[in-house]
Order: C-alpha cells, then sequence, then structure tokens
C-alpha cells in the first residue's frame, strides 16, 4: 500500500456520533465530504466509515489504497433500489394474501349464505364486540339498536361515534333507543346529540329491554348474559330477527325524542318517569327493585316517591297506592 493511501477511521469517531447504520451522517463524515468535494483532498484525514456505509466514497479500483467520491445521486440510488425492491417484494406478497383471503371469503360467505346457522353463540367480550362492529360497518339501509342503562362510558362513546357519522354520512338510517336516566349523563347525552345533529333519530324509554343490535333487518344480536359480558347470541332466523324489530318499534313508538333545540330532562319525560314509579309502587317493587328496571339510582327513587306522596297527601306507602287508584293515576301508569 502506497504511503499516502487513504484508510478508513476506526469506529469510534464515527460510533459516537451515532452512525451504526446507513441512516445517519456523522459529524466528522459532514466535514471530511465537504473538505473532498470542495478541495479534491481531505488532506490524509481517515475516511470516515459513514461515508462508505452511505456510498458516498468507494474504494477507487484503478487507485489501489485510495477511495473515488461518489454524487449523492448516485449513492442514494444505489442504496434505495435494494429497499424499493423488498418494498416492492412485500406489497407483492401483501397482495397475494389479499387476494387468498378474498378467495376465502367468498368461499366463506357463499357457504353461509347456503348452510348459515340461524342461532351462532359468540363468546368472549372481543369476539363479541368486533363481530358487531363490523357487522354495524356493513350495515346499507339502516341500523337499530337499545341500550338500556344510564349512561355509557367515555371510552365506548369515543369508539362509536365515529363509526355512528361515518354510517350516517352513507345514508344508512339509525335509530336508537335509551333510558330516560342518560338526560343526566353528560358525556352520553353530549355523545347522542351529535348523533342526532348529523341526522340520528334517538329517543329515550323509562324502562327497557336487554340491548339489543339489528343490522338491515336481516341479524340481530342479543345478549345470553349481562349485557354482553362473555356470551352473545347472533340471530339470524327471518322469522325471529322480524320479531325483534316488531319489539324494538313499539317500543321506539313510545320513546320521547331527543332533539337539538330539547332539554335534557323535558317534562314529559319527568312524568313518565313518575307514571313508571307509581306502576312499579302498586306492582309491589321495592325502591331497590324499581332503582334496577329504570337504571336510577335508589335516592332517585325515594325523592320521585316522596315528592309523589306530598302532591297525593299521603302518610303511608298504602295511603299511597289507594290515592293514586283514586285519582286514576293507576290506570294512566
Amino acid at each position: 500500500m502506497h504511503d499516502d493511501a487513504e484508510r478508513l477511521a476506526d469506529p469510534a469517531p464515527c460510533g459516537a456520533a451515532g452512525c451504526p447504520s446507513p441512516a445517519g451522517l456523522c459529524a466528522a463524515g459532514r466535514q471530511y465530504y465537504r473538505r473532498r468535494v470542495e478541495t479534491g483532498s481531505a488532506g490524509g484525514t481517515p475516511v470516515p466509515r459513514c461515508l462508505s456505509e452511505l456510498g458516498l466514497l468507494e474504494p477507487d479500483p484503478g487507485r489501489p489504497g485510495q477511495f473515488t467520491q461518489v454524487t449523492p445521486v448516485v449513492a442514494l440510488d444505489r442504496l434505495l433500489r435494494p429497499l424499493e425492491q423488498e418494498s416492492s417484494a412485500l406489497r407483492g406478497r401483501a397482495m397475494e394474501v389479499q387476494a387468498a383471503f378474498e378467495t376465502v371469503e367468498e368461499i366463506f360467505t357463499d357457504a353461509r349464505r347456503s348452510r348459515l346457522p340461524h342461532l351462532t353463540v359468540l363468546r368472549g367480550r372481543r369476539t363479541i364486540a368486533e363481530t358487531i362492529d363490523a357487522a354495524a360497518e356493513s350495515c346499507q339501509e339502516e341500523l337499530l339498536t337499545a341500550q338500556p342503562g344510564n349512561k355509557r362510558p367515555q371510552e365506548i362513546l369515543d369508539e362509536v361515534l365515529d363509526q355512528n357519522l361515518s354510517l350516517l354520512r352513507r345514508g344508512v338510517r339509525q335509530r336508537t333507543l335509551y333510558q330516560h336516566a342518560v338526560r343526566s349523563d353528560q358525556p352520553t347525552f353530549r355523545y347522542i346529540s351529535e348523533v342526532v345533529s348529523a341526522g340520528g333519530d334517538v329517543r329515550t324509554l323509562d324502562e327497557m329491554f336487554d340491548r339489543l343490535v339489528i343490522c338491515d333487518r336481516s341479524v340481530a344480536y342479543i345478549p345470553t348474559g349481562p349485557a354482553y359480558a362473555e356470551e352473545a347470541l347472533e340471530v339470524r332466523h327471518p322469522a325471529i330477527v322480524r320479531f325483534l324489530v316488531n319489539v324494538f318499534e313499539f317500543a321506539f313508538s313510545r320513546g320521547i325524542p331527543v332533539t337539538t333545540e330539547s332539554q335534557r330532562r323535558p317534562s314529559s319525560v319527568v312524568s313518565d318517569t313518575e307514571k313508571t314509579i307509581m306502576r312499579l309502587l302498586v306492582e309491589g317493587q321495592t325502591e331497590i327493585a324499581i332503582a334496577r328496571k329504570m337504571s336510577i339510582s335508589r335516592r332517585t327513587v325515594a325523592e320521585y316517591v316522596s315528592r309523589i306522596s306530598q302532591r297525593l297527601g299521603s302518610n303511608s306507602r298504602t295511603q299511597l297506592g289507594y290515592l293514586m287508584a283514586v285519582n286514576g293515576l293507576i290506570k294512566d301508569a
């Protein structure tokens, strides 16, 4: 090797600048490359490894021990070409996998169409949630949902809002039933207001059945236990789905609409709530049982009972029942 032969610098100077891969240009490399471009020589300074790793300097085949300068465009092309080839191969593989699953999906759909079980048990929270989400997203005409309870978790509201707004933008009709109690929960009522503003039809009731989701009147989802906790039922039998639609329609016709101008608890809701409490009292339900049915607190039930008793001049639960009957309130309830 010639005395003036160039050599690669030890890894330490470049490594300290953080260039273990061709992803970066070290400080020594920047200085060396600038001097090399400006003067044609770096004055015997060892070649920083980052320059050779990036392909900006390479051994000169005609001059042993010397390096030749490579323009950035050429060096970049040399580095990117294998990466682009690899990326192209991955995209091709992804397309092959997608095509394979499209074929599988066609087989799956066709097989389910011909031998689709009318009732399918779904197990596990994740499986249930993903199945219902997929069915809702595939709705083309109508989505009916019933959501009992006094509120919905904020993370669930955030998750389903975009989906519901997307369906409404696609022209999918949405009708949803909640209980009156959600009008007192600020996050849930704010979410409902956004859906209503976008064109959704939301109503509230005093009492409700279990959760229900119906997509395009062709498939329905109902819990087999408490609120889809760990097991749910996918229903595709036309007669059963039609029955569930009728149940929903009957309840929806009795619901009080939520509008963008409506108060959170209009007087009609309060009156409806009072009637329901009176009816349940006459049926012999305890305050705890009434609170559970209406998704409100026991204290709220007690306050309603107290107000009704004061209004009718009742001093006892027995007298209250009698006065409600005398005043025709039980029949109205």
